[in-house]
C-alpha cells in the first residue's frame, strides 16, 4: 500500500511541478528578454548624449567619457574606420595602443555598413558578459557603446534568485496538497484492499468495514456480497463433485475427460489402475513415452461411440461421446469374457485349422493302403511314416493346449527343483541339422520347476531349429541379479519389430516373414511360465544379424 500511495502521489505532484517549471522557464526568458530590450534603449541614449560631443578633440572628451565610465557601468569606445582603438574610457591613453584591432567585431563590421548594431558576448577586455551598440559618427569613426554587465548580471541574478525561491515554495506547497490529496484517496483504497485481501483468503471471520468513501465502499460491499454468494455455489459444487468424484471411483469402468486438444482434464481411480502411465493435465498421445499408450489412445480419440480395442494383452470396450470441446471416454474391462469368447472362436478355428493338415494327411494314406491292399512294402511303410507324422503333430497339437490351459488355470506347483546340467542332458530336440551349442553358467540347483525349465529350452530350441536359416543355435544359461536366465539365439531371418510385440500371443505365428508354419503356443508356453515365475520373456536382435529369446526366472520363496 505505500508504493501505492507514493504512486497516487508522484501522479499529482509531478505535473504540478512540470507545469509550474515550465511556466517559470516561460517567464524568466520574458522577463530577461524585456530587460534586455530596456537596456539596449538605455545604451542608445548614451549614444545619442555621447555622439553630442566633438570626438575630435580628444582631451577634451577623453575625461569627459572617464567620467561617464566611473559614474557608471557604460564604457565609451572610439573606432577609425580601420578598427583601431583611438579613444576608450577604460583604458588609459597611454596604453591604448595595445589594444587589439577592433575591425573584427560583429558590431564593428555592421556600424561600418552604416547600421546600427547589438551584441552580447564575453568581453576580452573586461572578461564580463556585456551588452554593446555600435553606429557610425560624422563618417569617420564608429562610436561604440558597451556596458560592462554589473547591472545586467545583477539583474539576470535576481530574476533567477526570485524564480528559485518561488518554486521552492510552490514545491513545498504543491507537495502539502499531493501528500494530502493521495491520503484520502489511498485510506479508502486500503480498506478495500483489506476486503479483497480477506476474500481472497476466504476468511470467514471477516466483518465487512465501512469505508468512508461512498464509492469504494459501494465497491467493497457489492465485492463482499458477490464473493459470499460465490462461496455458497463454490461449497455446493464441491459438494456436488465429492459426490460425482465418489460415484465414478466406485464403479467398473475407467473414465476419462478430454479437452479438445487432448489433454487428460480429469480421471477416476480405475483409470489410473487401467492405464498407469497417465496423470491430469497430459495429452497421452504426445507426452507419453509409452508408444504402445500412445497409439491406443489416439486411436481411441479420433472414433467415437462404442468399440474394442485390445491394449497390453487387455480387451476394452470403449465409449467416446463428444460433449461441446470436450471428449468423455469410458472404458471397461472386458478381457475374461472377450478371452472366453475368443478362445472359443479363436481355439476351435485354430485347431480345426491345425488339425486339418495331419488329419488329411492320415486319411489320405489310410485311405491308400485300404484301396490297395496289394501295395508294395516299401510304399505301403512311406504312407504309414506319413500317418505316424500326422498322428505326431496331432498329439502335440493336444499336448500343447492342455498344458497351456494347465498353466493359465493351475498356478505354480514345484515338484523337482531345476537342475540345468541334467537338463541340458536329457533335453530332446528335433534334429534337422544345425548345430546347437550350449553355454551353460549355472551350476547351482534353481528353486524352479525342472519341466518348466526344460519346456523352455525345448521350444526355444524347436523354435529356431524350425525357423532360423542359419546352421547354428546358441543357448547361453546364466545366473543374474538373482534371477535364472536363459537366451537361445539363432542366425536369422530377423523377426519384424511390430511382430516381436506379437510373437508372444497364443495361437500367433510370423510365418509370413519366416520359413515355416506352426500352430504357435510355444513361444506364449514360454511366456507364461515366465510370468509365473514373476519373470519375463522378449526377443531382440543379436550380433549374429538374428534373433535372441530371453527369459528371466526368480525362484519361489
Amino acid at each position: 500500500m505505500i508504493k501505492y500511495f507514493f504512486k497516487l502521489f508522484f501522479q499529482i505532484f509531478i505535473p504540478f511541478l512540470l507545469i509550474f517549471a515550465i511556466y517559470s522557464a516561460f517567464s524568466y526568458e520574458k522577463a530577461v528578454d524585456n530587460a534586455e530590450k530596456s537596456y539596449k534603449e538605455i545604451l542608445k541614449t548614451y549614444w545619442l548624449l555621447v555622439s553630442r560631443y566633438n570626438l575630435d578633440d580628444k582631451n577634451e572628451v577623453a575625461s569627459i567619457f572617464k567620467s561617464i565610465d566611473n559614474k557608471s557601468d557604460i564604457r565609451i569606445s572610439v573606432i577609425d574606420k580601420k578598427g583601431n582603438v583611438i579613444l576608450d574610457s577604460s583604458v588609459n591613453e597611454n596604453n591604448i595602443k595595445f589594444i587589439e584591432n577592433h575591425l573584427s567585431r560583429v558590431e564593428v563590421q555592421n556600424a561600418l555598413l552604416g547600421k546600427e548594431y547589438y551584441d552580447i558576448r564575453k568581453s576580452a577586455t573586461t572578461g564580463r558578459y556585456c551588452i554593446y551598440y555600435a553606429s557610425m559618427y560624422n563618417d569617420k569613426y564608429v562610436l561604440r557603446i558597451v556596458s560592462d554587465g554589473i547591472i545586467f548580471h545583477n539583474l539576470y541574478s535576481k530574476l533567477k534568485s526570485d524564480i528559485i525561491l518561488f518554486f521552492i515554495i510552490y514545491a513545498v506547497l504543491s507537495a502539502v496538497i499531493s501528500i494530502y490529496v493521495a491520503f484520502r484517496l489511498t485510506m479508502p483504497a486500503l480498506e478495500l484492499s483489506k476486503v479483497a485481501k480477506a476474500i481472497s483468503e476466504n476468511k470467514s471471520d471477516f466483518i465487512m468495514p465501512k469505508i468512508s468513501d461512498k464509492i469504494m465502499n459501494d465497491a467493497a460491499t457489492l465485492i463482499y456480497n458477490i464473493n459470499r454468494l460465490l462461496l455458497q455455489e463454490k461449497q455446493a459444487l464441491n459438494r456436488e463433485q465429492s459426490i460425482l468424484s465418489n460415484i465414478i471411483n466406485y464403479i467398473d469402468e475407467a473414465v476419462i475427460l478430454f479437452s479438445s486438444d487432448n489433454k487428460i482434464l480429469k480421471a477416476n481411480y480405475q483409470a489410473y489402475k487401467f492405464f498407469n502411465n497417465i496423470k491430469e493435465g497430459i495429452n497421452p498421445l504426445v507426452d507419453n513415452a509409452d508408444y504402445e499408450s500412445a497409439v491406443f489412445f489416439c486411436d481411441i480419440l479420433e472414433k467415437k461411440g462404442s468399440l474394442k480395442h485390445i491394449y497390453k494383452e487387455q480387451v476394452y470396450e470403449v465409449y467416446v461421446k463428444e460433449m461441446d470441446e470436450y471428449k468423455l471416454a469410458v472404458f471397461r474391462d472386458i478381457t475374461n469374457i472377450a478371452d472366453y469368447d475368443d478362445f472359443k472362436a479363436v481355439l476351435t478355428a485354430n485347431i480345426a485349422h491345425e488339425m486339418k493338415t495331419p488329419v488329411a494327411i492320415i486319411m489320405a494314406a489310410s485311405e491308400t493302403l485300404l484301396n490297395d491292399k496289394d501295395m508294395e512294402k516299401e510304399f505301403a511303410e512311406k504312407f504309414l511314416n506319413k500317418i505316424n507324422t500326422g498322428s505326431k503333430r496331432l498329439n502335440n497339437i493336444i499336448n500343447q493346449t492342455l498344458e497351456l490351459y494347465k498353466m493359465e488355470n493351475t498356478g505354480l506347483n514345484i515338484e523337482e527343483n531345476a537342475n540345468i546340467k541334467n537338463i541340458l542332458s536329457n533335453i530332446m530336440v528335433k534334429e534337422n541339422g544345425k548345430k546347437i551349442i550350449y553355454e551353460n553358467m549355472a551350476e547351482k540347483e534353481y528353486n524352479i520347476d525342472n519341466l518348466h525349465v526344460e519346456m523352455i529350452l525345448t521350444n526355444l530350441i524347436n523354435n529356431a531349429e524350425k525357423y532360423s536359416k542359419g546352421e547354428n543355435i546358441y543357448v547361453k544359461i546364466y545366473d543374474e541379479n538373482s534371477a535364472l536366465v536363459i537366451e537361445v539365439s539363432d542366425e536369422g531371418p530377423l523377426i519384424l519389430e511390430k511382430e516381436r510385440k506379437r510373437i508372444f500371443e497364443r495361437f500367433y505365428t510370423v510365418s509370413k516373414s519366416r520359413n515355416n508354419s506352426g500352430f504357435g503356443l510355444g513361444l506364449s508356453i514360454v511366456k507364461h511360465i515366465a510370468l509365473l515365475y514373476g519373470g519375463k520373456a522378449s526377443v531382440y536382435t543379436n550380433e549374429y544379424n538374428g534373433n535372441t529369446f530371453k527369459v528371466v526366472l526368480y525362484e519361489k520363496i
